[in-house]
């Protein structure tokens, strides 16, 4: 019975270890405008990761292309002004201002801008390792 005891006691102090770990985990408050960018010929892009996620902030010029691509993030897109047309796998997509589109992994897609000043938000899950590691090479094709 000592023994149990001591096991659960022991147990139940590293699972509270672990969540206070956890919940020590660093705030992250940001400025947009702070945030470096990332000019890649009409688009710029800001980020910000997190341990599960990135946010993506595209400024788009009209014709901007982000070519055929794929990766195993999960994209959510969110267009904050102007348009674009996504195509994927053979059928185009609208998205307007105030609309947006779910991507989901693995699935090649390329966004066109069709006015300029487009602002696109995108969130991946989980977070893009290619863009914190600069390894994103696909608008060098």
């Amino acid at each position: 019975m000592r023994y149990i005891t001591t096991s659960l006691i022991l147990l139940f102090s590293f699972n509270t270890m672990r969540v206070a770990a956890q919940d020590k985990e660093e705030v992250q408050h940001f400025r947009l405008s702070k945030l470096p960018a990332k000019q890649m010929g009409d688009i710029e892009r800001k980020m910000i990761s997190g341990r599960q996620g990135t946010i993506g902030y595209f400024t788009f010029k009209k014709g901007a292309l982000v070519p055929l691509h794929h990766h195993s993030n999960e994209q959510y897109s969110l267009i904050m002004k102007g348009s674009v047309k996504v195509s994927i796998q053979g059928k185009n997509y609208i998205v307007k201002a105030g609309e947006g589109i779910l991507i989901p992994p693995d699935v090649p897609h390329e966004f066109v801008s069709l006015e300029d000043g487009t602002i696109d938000i995108d969130f991946f899950a989980p977070q893009r390792q290619d863009w914190i590691d600069g390894t994103d090479n696909y608008f060098k094709k």
